[in-house]
């Protein structure tokens, strides 16, 4: 028996042709990335890792909507995906560092430049003492802080008793306010 062949989005596409050589995603990829890669490392502000995950997404976005694309007009599409990825993860980025922030530090209004460089350290600190709790508790004080999730939507998530939930927590603020920090009333 011959095995059946179906088709898949890597199969060249007719209607995407350039002279004769039919265009696949795999062919589109090769021919793009580097840019998409450039793009992002310019808004990622060097940071290559963040600007691979922008490059893959992007990439996933060709994948979903090659179909409907004009490749003359490719580049520009591109771009312009790759300008809002980068932004959405930007934005995320923003909210997130504000979020730990939110917790980590008093919720003054910042007034100067230099206030705002010395949040940003605040900021990198506060992840540093996220990193040092156990698995388990990183886990749970992510879900609660920075996905906002209440300890019975975390106990769900998880498949853990509330109770649970909340002695992980306990032992995650007792341990941050151990390290020195001043943990805010939300937890």
């Amino acid at each position: 028996m011959e095995p059946v062949t179906l088709p898949t989005p890597l199969t060249p596409l007719t209607d995407l042709s350039v002279g004769r050589e039919p265009v696949t995603f795999d062919a589109l990829y090769r021919a793009h990335r580097d840019r998409v890669y450039r793009w992002a490392v310019r808004f990622a502000a060097g940071r290559t890792a963040w600007a691979e995950d922008v490059t893959h997404d992007v990439f996933l976005q060709l994948h979903r909507h090659l179909h409907r694309l004009d490749t003359d007009d490719l580049g520009a599409w591109l771009y312009r995906v790759t300008a809002n990825q980068a932004l959405a993860r930007l934005r995320h980025e923003s909210s997130w560092v504000t979020r730990i922030l939110k917790v980590f530090s008093a919720n003054d209004p910042v007034q100067q430049p230099d206030e705002a460089l010395e949040r940003r350290d605040d900021a990198s600190l506060a992840m540093a003492a996220l990193e040092k709790l156990p698995p388990k508790e990183r886990m749970c004080v992510s879900m609660h802080v920075l996905d906002e999730l209440s300890q019975r939507e975390i106990a769900r998530t998880l498949g853990m008793s509330e109770g649970y939930v909340s002695k992980l927590l306990t032992r995650a603020w007792d341990r941050l306010r151990a390290d020195g920090w001043e943990v805010g009333d939300d937890s």
